[in-house]
């Protein structure tokens, strides 16, 4: 069996947890909280999260690019 996926090499999905934010997500995978390494998450990910990257649900699946 082959599963296929949409991740580029070196890229994670991340599902969010309660009290997540951007930032955090950030800081987690990236080691710090940045504005650039928020806007990376964020444009990768602007049709799941919306017109706002403030506002980011538990359970919504993110792609976390390298």
């Amino acid at each position: 069996m082959k599963i296929h996926t949409n991740l580029k090499s070196g890229a994670a999905c991340y599902t969010v947890k309660s009290g997540d934010s951007l930032c955090k997500i950030a800081e987690a995978y990236y080691g710090v909280c940045t504005t650039d390494n928020v806007n990376k998450i964020y444009y990768s990910n602007m049709a799941t999260i919306g017109s706002n990257k403030s506002y980011i649900y538990p359970g919504q699946k993110l792609y976390i690019p390298s």
